[in-house]
């Protein structure tokens, strides 16, 4: 089943389509949500595709990955704007 958004306990809307970061001290990382969606046991997991980059030059992208939406949530905590 394919949920649309999912709201957090953070108050933060994650919707497929969005994109959120984080960052390190050399690098960020940066998630571009393609879909949210239920495992089995109803437990929401966020689908991704993930890059890295140095200063504002790509170094690696990777996916899709997948997290649950808590644990996506608790990694990808700033909104990455376009």
């Amino acid at each position: 089943m394919t949920m649309a958004l999912w709201r957090t306990k953070k108050s933060q809307d994650v919707v497929a389509g969005s994109a959120y970061r984080h960052t390190h001290e050399d690098f960020v990382e940066t998630a571009q949500v393609l879909a949210i969606c239920q495992d089995q046991l109803g437990i929401p997991h966020v689908r991704y595709m993930v890059s890295y980059a140095r200063r504002d030059r790509k170094v690696l992208e990777d996916g899709p990955r997948i997290l649950s939406l808590a644990a996506f949530t608790n990694r990808f905590r700033e909104p990455a704007t376009a």
